[in-house]
């Protein structure tokens, strides 16, 4: 896709009109050719940034509409309105067809009107992820505006105690000397929701990666994300601030609260390793020539020397990390420059997304059990426990990792089960209540094999597979779980055609994903890998009896 070329800009008087509108702060600039004072014939640039950094944005349009420019000979009306990121990455998604999970409500597709020409949003790490909903949502140079580090929000009164390499950074060390404290309830870890919020995902990725030094603490990092307090955005998020509260905000947001003198000052403690907010301004495709015209002559604009001031005042850095004059620096914001390092790593992303999805957000799975007459075989030769006491047991202790709003239900699979079917649904899809917890407790627990090895393992995940798509529900992690101890032994349908049947049911709009756990030396590694691929599921296989309650837990996460 060819980049549009720029324009040179010419430079009289222009007269500038601030518009009201319903959802958003709008600035209407109008750039006008003759002196009549009116643009409404001209070039309309829309401009949806987030709201820390429109302001900054609106400044820097009035600025320009000084120098009167045009477009092909027409004026220039620019509108900048203050916009979530995530409420327009839904509208995007929207727009191309897919979804994105913003923890809202998928949208209609939007009118063309509706769609801004440029997207200012907090982070890359926005258009790494709607790039995975369509790969030409914007035109190729997605230029930075500015910057600002993702910090650890702390109290004054902790941030003391927190510095104990005394580099003013939190990493590793720092969250395990909170995580105790938040276990007394002497601290309360608070962030904006990580799929709305792109400091809150680097809080959560910090978190992470600072508790799960090996498989064996994943538990430890399902309790610290559930203990969590979720704001649905940063306002709300600056507002419950109290004096025992710590939570991932970017620089500029910790430098905006502490502007209004509050009551319980904030430091802000860089996060290590470092992550930036990078507010990249993304030209969306689809726009006509002269829109994507104006939008090429704005961002030459708005990212001039001339206009660093306007940014610094608010608290924000140049894209380089450095500070300009006005900067307010101070409670550990400093005026040396910072490492810029966006968000920008797709499976980083997807990864912190899917663990919090899983582990905070309710699911709705429904779980495949191997019962043929294989499963009573040693997990890892003489002397192990069976395939099915493992499966039991890990399917009993996997109950714990769901959410009391989620929904589970369970299948038993094998051929020849009553009904005449390759599967039988022995609990119901219902949501997890004490008496839907002990239901599935007694399922598993009796769970006894049958007097055949053949299995109709295919039939049976397209058929669960349609089941939850019918059924479909947003906000939840949507996942159909297969536990096996070999491959397909029924004759009929093909590997080749359960990856065609899974390809066509699959809806973008309504994501479900199969995760399979091969037990045992039988299961084929090769064949369950390429039934997850289809789906955007994941699969393992495990030999190992003492590992598959780590790995069934790193497959639940994985894929949330």
């Amino acid at each position: 896709m060819e980049q549009r070329r720029r324009r040179s800009l010419r430079a009289p008087l222009a007269i500038v009109g601030v518009l009201g509108l319903i959802g958003g702060t709008v600035v209407a600039v109008r750039a006008v050719a003759g002196g009549d004072g009116n643009c409404d014939s001209g070039v309309k640039l829309v401009v949806a940034a987030a709201p820390d950094i429109a302001p900054a944005v609106r400044d820097a349009a009035a600025r320009w509409s000084a120098t009167k420019p045009e477009v092909s000979g027409d004026c220039v009306q620019v509108q900048v309105r203050a916009a979530e990121p995530a409420d327009v990455a839904n509208q995007l998604a929207a727009r191309a067809g897919g979804a994105i999970n913003v923890a809202a409500t998928a949208l209609p597709s939007p009118a063309d009107a509706d769609v801004p020409t440029v997207w200012i949003p907090d982070s890359t790490a926005w258009l790494v992820r709607m790039r995975a909903v369509s790969r030409e949502a914007f035109e190729p140079d997605a230029t930075s505006v500015a910057t600002s580090p993702v910090t650890l929000a702390v109290p004054d009164q902790l941030a003391g105690a927190l510095n104990t390499g005394g580099t003013g950074t939190a990493g590793a060390a720092q969250v395990a000397a909170l995580l105790p404290k938040v276990a007394g309830k002497q601290v309360q870890l608070a962030a904006v929701d990580p799929r709305r919020s792109t400091a809150g995902l680097a809080g959560a990725g910090l978190l992470y990666d600072s508790i799960v030094t090996d498989p064996k603490k994943l538990v430890d990092v399902v309790k610290a994300y559930r203990s969590i307090t979720v704001a649905p955005d940063q306002a709300a998020l600056s507002k419950s601030t109290g004096p025992a509260q710590v939570a991932p905000m970017s620089e500029q947001a910790v430098i905006a609260y502490n502007s209004a003198n509050p009551a319980v000052a904030l430091t802000a403690m860089p996060v290590d390793p470092p992550v930036a907010l990078d507010y990249p301004y993304a030209s969306i495709t689809g726009k006509p020539r002269a829109n994507l015209e104006a939008a090429e002559l704005f961002r030459t604009a708005l990212t001039a020397d001339s206009n660093r001031d306007l940014f610094a005042r608010l608290g924000f850095r140049a894209a380089d990390g450095s500070t300009s004059a006005g900067f307010p620096a101070g409670r550990g914001a400093t005026t040396a420059p910072v490492p810029v390092k966006p968000l920008a790593e797709p499976q980083k992303i997807n990864d912190i997304l899917g663990y919090w999805n899983a582990t905070t957000a309710p699911s709705r799975v429904l779980t495949l059990v191997d019962v043929t007459s294989s499963v009573n075989r040693p997990m890892a030769g003489s002397g192990s426990p069976s395939r099915l006491q493992v499966l039991r047991k890990t399917a009993t202790e996997g109950l714990g990792l769901f959410t009391d709003d989620s929904e589970l239900g369970l299948w038993a699979y094998a051929s020849g089960l009553p009904g005449g079917k390759d599967y039988q649904e022995v609990v119901p899809l219902n949501p997890l209540n004490q008496g839907q917890r002990a239901r599935l407790t007694t399922a598993v627990s009796g769970a006894k094999a049958v007097g055949t090895d053949v299995c109709g393992l295919y039939e049976t995940v397209l058929a669960a597979y349609k089941a939850l798509k019918d059924g479909y529900k947003e906000g939840r992690s949507n996942t159909v779980v297969v536990f096996t101890d070999g491959a397909n032994s029924k004759p009929g349908m093909s590997l080749e055609t359960l990856k065609l049947e899974l390809e066509r049911a699959t809806d973008p709009t309504r994501p479900v994903r199969v995760v399979l756990l091969g037990v045992g030396p039988d299961a084929r590694q090769q064949e369950l890998a390429e039934i997850a691929a289809a789906t955007g599921g994941r699969s393992f296989v495990v030999t190992d009896p003492d590992q598959i309650g780590n790995i069934f837990l790193q497959a639940l996460i994985r894929t949330g």
